[in-house]
């Protein structure tokens, strides 16, 4: 008998985040996916292993999937073509596979590029949700990510500061993942416009470091794991008038 493919958020880094549901899942599950990337270095790392390794799960269930941080789309297009074959064989021999993904499943997930395939399949899947890393910076910054009738944009990257200027001007919030692509002009930006920001990285780990000191900003080095969410106050006061 088939059983279905779980995709299972994790949260943004806090085991403590995860979800009930998303929990007993990954206890139950029989095989358990998890992304992994390998640096210049040949170093392997993996958010998602973090939040695994501190959960009541059996090791032995976790299987990593290796994902280039590449543009180029080649290669991870194959990897997860092979995934998503082997999920399908685990769910056609009744064994409960889960693809875990960090913040929510449904959002910039992994999971996302495995449907397809499960639907030319014929095989169930569900999705279970998580926390996303901008809902986390919202609470972690004390302070409302909206509210009423607020605009929010979430981008994962920009291409130029003319590009976030007319983001900004045009939404009462705005979030930015993956930061460090903008880390040569961000910091200028934001004190050349005087915004008011979150920033945050590795949110949820023992790594996670959060400022709205636009100086501290200028002089930090920005990972790939970090988010800014600026909140445009001038257009809030006129929307709010």
């Amino acid at each position: 008998m088939k059983q279905t493919i779980y995709g299972v958020a994790l949260g943004p880094g806090d085991p403590e985040l995860i979800t009930i549901k998303a929990l007993k899942s990954l206890q139950q599950a029989d095989v358990i996916y998890y992304p992994e990337t390998t640096n210049e270095k040949g170093m392997k790392s993996s958010m998602a292993m973090r939040v695994l390794g501190s959960l009541e799960i059996d090791e032995t269930k976790f299987r990593p999937v290796s994902v280039a941080m590449k543009y180029d789309r080649s290669e991870v297009n194959e990897t997860y073509s092979q995934l998503a074959a082997k999920c399908i064989q685990h769910a056609e021999a009744g064994e409960m596979v889960a693809v875990v993904s960090e913040g929510d499943i449904a959002f910039y997930s992994t999971f996302a590029y495995l449907i397809d395939d499960f639907k030319k399949a014929g095989v169930n899947y569900e999705m279970i949700p998580g926390v996303p890393a901008f809902i986390l910076g919202g609470s972690l910054g004390l302070e409302p990510i909206c509210k009423q009738t607020d605009k929010v944009l979430v981008v994962p990257e920009v291409k130029s500061e003319i590009q976030l200027g007319e983001y900004v001007s045009a939404n009462e919030t705005v979030v930015i993942m993956k930061v460090s692509k903008l880390k040569d002009w961000i910091a200028g930006f934001l004190q050349k416009h005087q915004l008011d920001f979150f920033y945050g990285e590795y949110m949820g780990t023992d790594k996670q470091f959060t400022t709205r000191d636009v100086s501290v900003l200028t002089e930090r080095r920005i990972p790939y794991f970090s988010i800014i969410i600026i909140r445009n106050e001038e257009l809030i006061k006129l929307t709010n008038s």
